[in-house]
């Protein structure tokens, strides 16, 4: 069972009053991890990730009051040290973050849909990507760009080697609504879903086959806060 999280943040939650407020649900090591950071978007980004991924594993589990681990791994694949059989992968674009929850390895990302120069394709996409990238009508291109650049992410952190493997070493091919990874053994082994979270955002989910769909979850940071503990 893989369950999703998706956490929409507000624009009044951005300012330094608030994330004052946050660090109070973190514990020391989470806060020394964003302790010198200034820029008040990555700061509620990481804030916010971590806090969603503590109430999300305790969600899982049905354990609110679960103590949880976090460790970052040397490529900075983050896991829960004191629990070997849960998995947990976050992500964050813009207003939204989001945490993917599962038995096995598990890989999330989440993406604005906007406008990039499409010769980026050309350096991290395959040659069969490029040219159903090509084949879309102009409207449907970008949407479709960010489609393949959050699949490939995702499955690049649900192997946890993030972009140290190349994004072109693989292939997505699309059949019907669904996604298949393609021209790898290892790549083959694992499962891909999309969704659109609203008509800015896209977002994949991706882990070892037999894959499910996932159950997903909107919350927010208030729900969030109720059920998690303070270090002061």
């Amino acid at each position: 069972m893989i369950q999703v999280f998706v956490l929409q943040l507000e624009e009044a939650q951005y300012t330094p009053e608030f994330q004052e407020k946050l660090l109070q649900y973190l514990p020391e090591a989470g806060k020394l991890r964003v302790r010198d950071r200034q820029n008040l978007t990555s700061k509620l980004h990481t804030v916010a990730g971590e806090l969603l991924a503590r109430y999300s594993v305790g969600h899982y589990l049905s354990k609110p009051d679960q103590e949880i681990n976090l460790v970052f791994g040397t490529k900075g694949k983050p896991h829960i040290g004191n629990l070997a059989d849960v998995h947990y992968n976050i992500s964050h674009s813009g207003h939204y973050v989001v945490c993917a929850v599962a038995p096995s390895e598990i890989g999330i990302d989440v993406e604005r849909i906007r406008k990039v120069n499409l010769r980026i394709a050309e350096r991290f996409f395959s040659p069969s990507e490029i040219n159903d990238l090509m084949a879309c009508d102009e409207e449907n291109r970008m949407q479709y760009f960010i489609t393949l650049w959050t699949i490939k992410e995702s499955y690049l952190k649900a192997i946890g080697r993030g972009l140290t493997q190349h994004l072109n070493s693989f292939t997505i091919v699309k059949k019907g609504d669904a996604y298949l990874l393609t021209g790898n053994k290892e790549a083959e082994g694992y499962g891909i879903e999309t969704k659109q979270l609203n008509h800015e955002y896209m977002m994949a989910v991706c882990s070892p086959l037999p894959f499910s769909p996932s159950e997903i979850w909107h919350v927010t940071l208030a729900d969030i806060l109720k059920t998690l503990p303070k270090y002061i």
